[in-house]
């Protein structure tokens, strides 16, 4: 089960307004609006499914209500209200309880914005019926275009070099490693390993093995040797060694995770490996050395590395490196 800032949906089966079976799972893939009402055929309850009935295409169809009604009670609502919502029967107000939506046993009105991971992106308790379905509507859409856009953080990140002496907590680090050990990898065999170098002794032996372009690399409070070994992946058809897209892969989550904690972490290719290893007693492949720190000490670079510093993101055009078949 994955893991998220955000609160995640019960595991829950109820009974549909048919008698059938629904489940939690159904919500997975797509974004839903899950409200609980308190009781079919009162008046509040009547307008809101009659409001997001009216809305409902605009959901695209994803809306479920839930009360404590028995399956005839919400399948008679439905049929005489024309309403087109899904209702599901929560008799005991066990899952109502599970999202927030009962205390001591009382429902307590309220809606919910699931998104195709389970997570509850947004929340109304003790609802007032009145315009609620359109506010509702407004969140879903805001929500659904904030995740269809290009993350923010992959936007900002660059291979930034001004990097401030500034210490970095070792908590922070631990953060960056734990992102880049969630990264998928060939049966889940984890090939990456990390060395963090961050005492003034062991970061002169490192500096020691940088080229002479890496020259701002000597700044960094931390640095990231990132290494592996076939041995430690997947040896597939055609001599392909795994490991190496696999640990490629985690350097990635953790330059993005680097990126939202408003930290500097710049992969480079210049240094001698060989050395790396006799330094500091690896085996296998070294696959990068990546600096970390705060960004803002422009003054140390020369012209050449501030003016790219502060200069436009060079990309190729995309139908140069991706094409559609």
């Amino acid at each position: 089960m994955i893991q998220s800032r955000y609160k995640l949906i019960p595991q829950f089966t109820l009974k549909d307004e048919e008698g059938k079976d629904f489940s939690w799972t159904n919500l997975l893939g797509r974004y839903t609006v899950v409200y609980f009402y308190p009781k079919a055929n009162t008046p509040g309850c009547t307008l809101e499914g009659i409001d997001f009935t009216r809305l409902l295409d605009e959901f695209n169809g994803n809306v479920i209500g839930i009360s404590p009604d028995d399956c005839k009670a919400i399948a008679s609502f439905k049929s005489k209200k024309g309403l087109r919502v899904k209702l599901l029967s929560d008799p005991d107000k066990i899952v109502a309880e599970q999202f927030g939506a009962a205390k001591d046993g009382k429902l307590i009105r309220s809606t919910f914005i699931v998104d195709p991971w389970g997570r509850i992106r947004r929340e109304w308790i003790k609802v007032s019926v009145n315009g609620h379905a359109e506010e509702v509507l407004e969140e879903y859409k805001r929500i659904i275009e904030k995740d269809q856009t290009l993350n923010d953080d992959i936007l900002v990140r660059r291979a930034f070099r001004g990097i401030r002496p500034d210490p970095v907590e070792d908590e922070k680090i631990e953060t960056l490693l734990k992102a880049a050990h969630l990264a998928p990898s060939c049966m889940n065999k984890q090939p990456w390993r990390f060395l963090v170098v961050r005492t003034k002794e062991n970061l002169e032996k490192l500096h020691s093995t940088l080229s002479e372009g890496n020259y701002w690399m000597k700044q960094a409070p931390v640095m990231l040797i990132v290494y592996t070994d076939d041995e430690l992946g997947c040896q597939l058809s055609d001599r392909r060694n795994y490991s190496l897209f696999d640990t490629g892969t985690a350097v990635g989550l953790l330059l993005t995770q680097a990126t939202q904690m408003g930290l500097v972490a710049h992969p480079v290719a210049g240094y001698d490996p060989v050395k790396i290893k006799e330094i500091f007693g690896l085996n296998g492949i070294i696959i990068t050395v990546i600096a970390v720190g705060y960004w803002g000490n422009l003054d140390i670079l020369n012209e050449k590395h501030a003016t790219i510093e502060q200069g436009d993101r060079i990309r190729k055009p995309l139908e140069e490196v991706a094409k559609f078949i």
